[in-house]
């Protein structure tokens, strides 16, 4: 952009900062990519041909998925990873009545979800994204994961995402051990499709709210999502639209290629 001072890191750096963080959150919620290395962001200015480079911010590189180590990122995806961008700098601007904390809250889980190495801790991320967005009541939270994920992905799904929220559960209460003490390859590759799974539907649902102006005032904050499922059933699925297929995340799920060391095997 044209600056009235390029040589001053001022507000309109922290402007473009703050865009261009838009964009790879918008980046990542449009695609599973990850970086073979850190991310770097670079600002300053160019003035008579020459570029000054006046600061540098590194971000924590997403972690490969197990199943796509590092798909290639498409021009569709770079598309909508701007048009997110543009819609989560519009979501800071807009009047919503109870703020937009809870929304924004779930999206910074997400992302730094994507960072985390140990999968377990990533797959108990993103079941807390999803617990985020569906505001479980106290003593339900088991129960309605698999109910109010429908949602999402329709009903039949309640044993996969019953026994995904055990797993989580585990994780939470360090029980860990009831999965990992004992190396089970088939153990280890089921917890892989899980947080695949979860990945997807999280990464899904954020895109969806983002982009839907519709949705925004019912995902934005706790009180605008507990009148949400306060609602009639049909009345909430037509606001939110098509559910989508879980497994689609595993379109590319093949064991043969995901050796014994990816899984924390010996």
């Amino acid at each position: 952009m044209q600056s009235d001072a390029p040589e001053i890191v001022d507000a309109e750096t922290a402007a473009l900062k703050r865009h261009a963080g838009h964009f790879y959150a918008g980046l990542l919620l449009a695609s599973p990519f990850a970086p073979a290395h850190k991310p770097v962001m670079l600002t300053g200015y160019r003035h008579k041909g020459e570029i000054e480079v006046r600061s540098q911010d590194d971000y924590d590189a997403a972690i490969p998925s197990v199943v796509r180590h590092y798909p290639p990122v498409t021009l569709a995806e770079l598309q909508l990873a701007a048009k997110i961008a543009a819609q989560i700098a519009a979501i800071e601007t807009t009047p919503l009545v109870g703020g937009r904390w809870r929304l924004f809250r779930i999206l910074h889980v997400y992302l730094e979800a994507r960072t985390i190495i140990d999968n377990m801790d990533r797959l108990h991320q993103y079941c807390r994204c999803i617990e985020g967005l569906i505001v479980p009541s106290a003593g339900n939270s088991g129960r309605q994961f698999k109910s109010r994920t429908e949602l999402f992905i329709g009903p039949r799904h309640h044993d996969m995402m019953g026994a995904t929220y055990d797993v989580r559960g585990d994780v939470e209460h360090l029980h860990e051990n009831k999965h990992l003490e004992v190396f089970d390859r088939a153990v280890r590759l089921d917890l892989v499709k899980k947080l695949e799974m979860m990945e997807y539907i999280v990464r899904s649902a954020l895109v969806r709210v983002v982009l839907d102006r519709n949705l925004w005032p019912h995902f934005a904050n706790t009180p605008a999502l507990q009148a949400f499922w306060a609602l009639d059933a049909g009345r909430r699925q037509a606001l939110w639209g098509a559910t989508i297929d879980p497994h689609d995340a595993l379109a590319d799920f093949d064991p043969r290629y995901i050796n014994d060391a990816q899984l924390g095997g010996p």
